[in-house]
């Protein structure tokens, strides 16, 4: 048996809004380590996922908040659903660079632009995935600005 069909996937993308609760629970129980903007984790997955949007001590400084916009969702790459830290508005804008899967197909390393708020070397990032069972997912669990410099050249 090779290594991909030890872990099939199915013929479908899962949506973040359809997870089952046992599914989401076990997703807002893993941890991220985050550096952007100056800003460090580790952050919770469960803040993302909750459905419940801003705090309103925080809506009153972010008048145009759309919490489905800024819910994450699952993105396809390498043919499998991967959950990174970012709002489903950002998907348009985002292009992989590069991905590469570790050995026992445990990890996922995604090297990515996503020109949502910035472009050219300003627009990188850097995300680590676990696969999660029996789900067949992967979600970040690293996620970090990356000045892109030379991603022709990164080792897969």
């Amino acid at each position: 048996m090779d290594l991909f069909s030890k872990f099939e996937k199915l013929n479908f993308m899962i949506s973040i809004d359809n997870i089952s609760e046992q599914t989401r629970t076990k997703i807002s129980a893993i941890r991220w380590d985050r550096f952007i903007e100056k800003h460090e984790g580790p952050w919770d997955w469960e803040y993302l996922i909750s459905k419940k949007g801003l705090p309103d001590e925080m809506m009153k400084h972010f008048p145009n908040y759309d919490p489905i916009a800024e819910t994450p969702e699952f993105i396809e790459i390498g043919s499998y659903d991967v959950l990174l830290p970012i709002g489903r508005n950002h998907h348009p804008k985002i292009t992989i660079l590069k991905h590469f899967f570790s050995q026992d197909l445990g990890k996922l390393v995604i090297y990515l632009k996503d020109e949502t708020y910035d472009e050219g070397i300003f627009a990188g990032y850097v995300a680590i995935c676990d696969f999660i069972l029996p789900e067949n997912i992967y979600v970040a669990t690293f996620y970090h600005e990356w000045y892109i410099t030379d991603y022709d050249n990164i080792e897969s």
